[in-house]
């Protein structure tokens, strides 16, 4: 027996041996089959490139070259190879192959080099751009759906950060290299096709209260199939091209264009969804009912007991029991077997009651095509989208339309058009000038208790759920706050080329063109807000605001280019005019038409936009914001007519306890003294 033992000692002995045997084998072939490979990177000149990214291909193992573009990669299969990569340069796949140094020569990208951007009111390769920019491509635009730009953009701009808004029609905010101020707007200039956009009338309520620019009429009226690149210009260059308004960074957009060929039709479409995903953690209804208890505790410890100790009587009183019977008989489950558990508390998903899945459709029909000498572009395009909010909805329809004529070698004319028109159901409002409760349904949600429950039995709606007078029920909010904007805008590029080269050979590379752009832009917004929305105090709201906005660009632009040898020339010289106006507004002194010529770089021309602007609140009654010495009309100036309570810039009750009712229209008269209309009060000067 004892043999036996002794044999069957030995066998488990051997058989641990001979496994630690093979695993050895087993590493060791493994440790044989990788290998650490060191190397140097340098460009075609011989210099080091610094910052090379040096990666195993399919891997993430990887790193970049030191100051003397040296690397050192461990752990590189056998049969691996790397992958070595910098801006500017071709990429390069190396196999291993047994190899343990490289030296590795990776070779200029000429085709990103010479890659052709937008600069100010010229194009320039991006070899020759000294400032700091980046440039974003159609196919990089629609890699995935959109419903604007900026969202088009996101990750795809270094140095741009751009926040969207999940509500539908809102662009949401960009910054450029960040904040640049700490009260003042921080928003770039946008160019559309050459043309500055003019930006919104006034700001909303939430905008004022958000202390930003007004968000409207930026780029949320454009499609983004119809932009073929999108160029941000990010420091001091900006301001050298478009002055002050360049401050904060300047985005130009370019639009697609006809192209040489048959005509051809495309279509493309989308439907995605969206969803909210909130990963707050929020109290449980047991949680709050406790947390609760403790408060009126440490409010008076002598009146209620401590929170870990509660009484059925105490929760009476400090939950308002015979205000609602609906929440409290929810409160009662936990008081089931007369001891308190609050798991046993159901927890009301207030968010599930305003929140949906959104969904956003999106088709374009285009068609391109036409000969060497005329060619065109057209498309339509209609967006659908269905915020994730419910009352949030935004449609858009968009046309575009252009056409580049050569008529002569030496007489080019072009003319292009985006219109839009859109309606955004904006959803819940605070405006009215009567509260600052939430801003969002989703906000308002957010206030309810937990543990009071939204219907009675009989299905109706708990007007103050939990019997809080400060929280009003949320559920059908929509059905009793509406905030309807309508946007039409008309952004127009016409332009004429001579080319007097073409003419007489000795003025070859001098050209002139005459560019003009208008903007034309209509806003309309209705809004409504019952007795029984959660923003009103048994008071109806309601009010209509109408404006037009009208600006235009002329600008005479001469070009001399020409090559000699491996020189480039590019002078440009630039006299820029400009137009009004905001209809309705009082343009400010000291704004007169452009004029002047300006000797430029040739990536440095001006964009000027010369608007006449009114002030941010239109003039009260009997008051004229240049003061008493211009009680007259200037010549030339356009008078203006307010009608309605619009003193300090925001609607007001025309009737204490009544129902609200305010309008505000602004309009052009062609020849007459300014009338202002306020309260009742009628003064002519």
């Amino acid at each position: 027996m004892k043999d036996k033992t002794l044999s069957s000692n030995y066998s488990f002995k051997g058989t641990i041996w001979l496994f630690m045997l093979v695993l050895s084998s087993f590493m060791y072939v493994a440790n044989a089959q990788q290998r650490n490979v060191q190397g140097m990177v340098t460009d075609p000149n011989g210099e080091p490139i610094i910052g090379a990214s040096v990666v195993v291909k399919g891997t993430t193992n990887g790193t970049i070259t030191d100051f003397d573009g040296k690397f050192t990669l461990s752990n590189v299969p056998e049969k691996g190879i790397i992958t070595i990569t910098y801006i500017g340069y071709k990429g390069q796949d190396i196999p291993v192959a047994g190899k343990s140094t490289l030296k590795v020569t990776l070779a200029e990208d000429t085709k990103t080099l010479d890659e052709v951007v937008v600069v100010g009111y010229g194009t320039q390769k991006k070899s020759d751009v000294t400032g700091s920019m980046v440039s974003v491509g159609a196919k990089e635009l629609k890699s995935r759906p959109t419903a604007n730009v900026f969202e088009a953009m996101q990750g795809k701009a270094a140095g741009v950060d751009i926040r969207t808004s999940d509500r539908p029609g809102e662009v949401g905010d960009i910054f450029i290299r960040g904040s640049r101020s700490l009260s003042a707007s921080s928003q770039p200039l946008y160019v559309v096709d050459g043309v500055p956009l003019n930006g919104t009338v006034g700001k909303t309520h939430e905008e004022n209260l958000d202390n930003v620019s007004p968000r409207g009429g930026t780029l949320e009226s454009l499609n983004p199939s119809d932009i073929e690149s999108v160029e941000v210009l990010k420091d001091a260059s900006a301001t050298a091209i478009y002055g002050s308004r360049g401050a904060n960074g300047v985005i130009l957009i370019t639009t697609k264009r006809g192209k040489e060929g048959k005509f051809t039709f495309s279509y493309a479409g989308s439907v995605s969804t969206d969803n909210i995903k909130d990963r707050t953690t929020w109290m449980s209804a047991g949680d709050y009912l406790t947390w609760r208890r403790w408060a009126y505790y440490y409010s008076d410890p002598n009146k209620y007991p401590r929170g870990d100790e509660p009484t059925i009587e105490n929760d009476k009183q400090i939950f308002n029991a015979a205000s609602d019977p609906y929440a409290w008989a929810n409160i009662e489950r936990g008081w089931s077997g007369n001891t308190w558990d609050g798991s046993k508390v159901q927890t009301t998903d207030w968010a599930d009651y305003v929140t949906q899945t959104g969904i956003t459709t999106e088709h374009t029909i285009s068609g391109s095509g036409g000969s060497e000498k005329n060619h065109s572009y057209v498309s339509f395009g209609w967006l659908k989208n269905e915020g994730t909010i419910k009352g949030q909805d935004y449609t858009r329809y968009t046309a575009k339309i252009n056409n580049d004529m050569k008529l002569t070698e030496w007489l080019t004319l072009a003319a292009s058009i985006n219109a839009t028109y859109s309606v955004q159901n904006y959803g819940m409002s605070n405006d009215g000038g009567t509260t600052s409760g939430p801003r969002s349904a989703y906000a308002a949600a957010m206030r309810n208790l937990p543990y009071a429950v939204a219907y009675d039995d009989e299905g109706k709606r708990i007007e103050y759920p939990g019997a809080d007078s400060k929280i009003k029920t949320v559920i059908d909010e929509w059905n009793y706050s509406t905030d309807e904007r309508k946007v039409f805008r008309a952004l127009g590029s016409f332009y004429a080329q001579l080319n007097f080269g073409k003419i007489w050979k000795p003025l070859e590379g001098l050209s002139y063109k005459l560019n003009f752009g208008p903007d034309f832009r209509y806003y309309r917004r209705g809004m409504f807000n019952s007795a029984e929305s959660t923003n009103r105090e048994g008071l109806n709201y309601a009010s209509l605001t109408k404006s037009t906005d009208f600006s235009w660009t002329l600008d005479n632009l001469i070009y001399y280019n020409r090559t000699i040898g491996k020189h480039d020339f590019g002078p440009a010289a630039a006299v820029p005019g400009c137009g009004p106006r905001q209809c309705g507004a009082v343009p400010h002194p000291g704004h007169g038409v452009g004029g002047g010529v300006q000797a430029l770089p040739a990536a440095s021309a001006p964009a000027q936009q010369c608007r006449r602007r009114g002030p941010s609140r239109p003039p009260e009654a009997g008051h004229h914001p240049r003061g008493a010495g211009a009680a007259r009309p200037e010549p030339g100036r356009t008078p203006n007519l307010y009608i309605g309570d619009i003193t300090g810039g925001r609607e007001r009750p025309l009737a204490a306890g009544k129902n609200v009712l305010s309008q505000r229209m602004r309009w052009k008269l062609p020849s007459a003294p300014s009338i202002s209309m306020a309260a009742g009060r009628t003064q002519k000067r």
